[in-house]
């Protein structure tokens, strides 16, 4: 049996940008953390059965490779002839479609289960490449190259997607004491509604020409994040996040929700907050807000109106085998 352990990851900056769509054109730029929740993948060969098992929030056993029904289990095995007597199961520390890239982190770990498996060992960067190539060009899914790239890779990254989708890899320069100071100032709460990530871009792309100007500011915003960053102008990127709340909300009509609206503008004018946004691609989730104070009374009223807070530190290893 191989075991693997892949990390989840909040977008910091430039989220959006990453996709074909606006890459191709434009160039993509990402600001994004891997954090220490994880999705774990275990694969391992069947010697009495024929059948295909995959174990996730449902459960299959298929005789066809064609029959299986998780897309990207499908796949994956389908790429690498793994096409009887396997068994893969699946669990995660937070749910998925809940905007913290689990798709992706799901994907990283199987193909690096599978590699290890088939002692068919490949660099981080192949290893995200794969899974891109799974999302993008089999799949035909609506999603961009974060999310297998920041599981693969884990730490504070930088994603810099050239027009030809090449992607340079490269570590946000701050210190230890710094990063601890950003993570103890952006809150993450679970908002406890779920959505599907590819609904949500695929009506993004619907309307790209008209989301293609807010994209660019976006990706200004990226540079910005990065700067910000690197300076320990935390505050500046609390601030940023509110502009980029405002922005992302005129994408489309799913980006935002009542509670979420509801809950942010409260912890404005109470608690002084600086800024926030929805994780990932909008509609429900994660709420991620910069407080620069008052973090016990803005997690007491959180907990109060039955809003859950996730503890996180930065994941600095990427997708690995546990045993």
């Amino acid at each position: 049996m191989i075991v693997t352990r892949s990390p989840y990851r909040i977008t910091l900056g430039g989220g959006g940008t990453d996709r074909p769509d606006f890459y191709e054109k434009h160039g993509g730029f990402i600001v994004s953390m891997a954090i220490d929740k994880h999705i774990y993948i275990s694969l391992k060969p069947d010697s009495l059965e024929k059948e295909i098992k995959v174990r996730y929030l449902n459960t299959e056993v298929v005789d066809n490779l064609d029959e299986l029904k998780h897309d990207r289990a499908r796949e994956a095995l389908r790429l690498h002839s793994l096409d009887k007597s396997i068994e893969v199961n699946s669990c995660g520390d937070v749910p998925g479609q809940t905007g913290l890239g689990s798709s992706g982190s799901y994907l990283v770990g199987l193909l690096n289960a599978i590699r290890h498996f088939k002692k068919e060992y490949c660099s981080t960067e192949d290893l995200a490449e794969e899974a891109c190539k799974i999302e993008i060009d089999i799949l035909n899914l609506p999603v961009g190259k974060q999310d297998q790239y920041i599981s693969a890779f884990g730490g504070l990254k930088i994603l810099d997607i050239s027009k030809g989708g090449k992607v340079q890899v490269k570590d946000v320069n701050i210190s230890h004491k710094n990063l601890s100071e950003l993570t103890n100032n952006l809150h993450i709460y679970f908002l406890k509604k779920k959505r599907n990530a590819s609904n949500i871009l695929a009506k993004q792309h619907s309307d790209l020409k008209g989301n293609e100007e807010r994209l660019l500011k976006i990706k200004e915003m990226g540079y910005e994040t990065l700067d910000i960053l690197e300076k320990g102008n935390f505050d500046d990127y609390g601030l940023m996040l509110d502009d980029y709340w405002n922005l992302k909300k005129q994408f489309s009509s799913d980006m935002s929700f009542s509670l979420a609206d509801k809950i942010y503008q409260e912890l404005k004018e109470r608690f002084k907050i600086l800024g926030g946004k929805i994780i990932g691609a909008g509609g429900g989730g994660f709420l991620m807000i910069y407080a620069n104070k008052n973090h016990s009374e803005i997690e007491k009223f959180m907990y109060q109106n039955s809003i859950t807070r996730l503890n996180y530190n930065t994941d600095h290893s990427g997708s690995k085998i546990l045993f």
